[in-house]
């Protein structure tokens, strides 16, 4: 099974934040481009992919965030950019898709979605991605 994270980032994604990503998820890792590029693998020294990060997709529509991920995601402010990150259930590559997400996070503002829970601010408590969804 995959672990799903989500960057939604306050600020467009530039080439020098995503090669800042790649670069902390683990400069061993080796980089290809799939799906006709829209699609870059992070992948072992076995060359098979532990991580898919998603093109960054314009999230422009009030509310639409709050649609597609559930409430628990809480307000995005829109414009916002959905950066899509998913983990194959291989060792570490949880680690090394958060570790992109919040790089990219840290670099842009903005909060990530797990399919285990949201992460926020340490000043608030965290809640399930099932929460409030039906």
């Amino acid at each position: 099974m995959t672990y799903d994270l989500v960057a939604l980032v306050d600020g467009r994604p530039s080439s020098d934040d995503v090669l800042a990503g790649l670069a902390a998820a683990g400069e061993e890792m080796g980089v290809r481009a799939v799906s006709g590029g829209a699609v870059i693998q992070l992948c072992g020294e076995d060359h098979l992919p532990l991580v898919s990060i998603e093109l960054p997709l314009l999230i422009q529509v009030p509310g639409e965030v709050e649609r597609m991920l559930g409430t628990s995601v809480g307000t995005v402010q829109t414009p916002a950019w959905w950066v899509e990150i998913r983990a194959t259930a291989r060792d570490g590559a949880r680690e090394v898709a958060e570790q992109y997400a919040n790089t990219l996070i840290n670099r842009l503002g903005g909060k990530v979605w797990t399919s285990a829970g949201v992460e926020t601010p340490r000043n608030e408590t965290p809640q399930s991605a099932s929460e409030g969804t039906d």
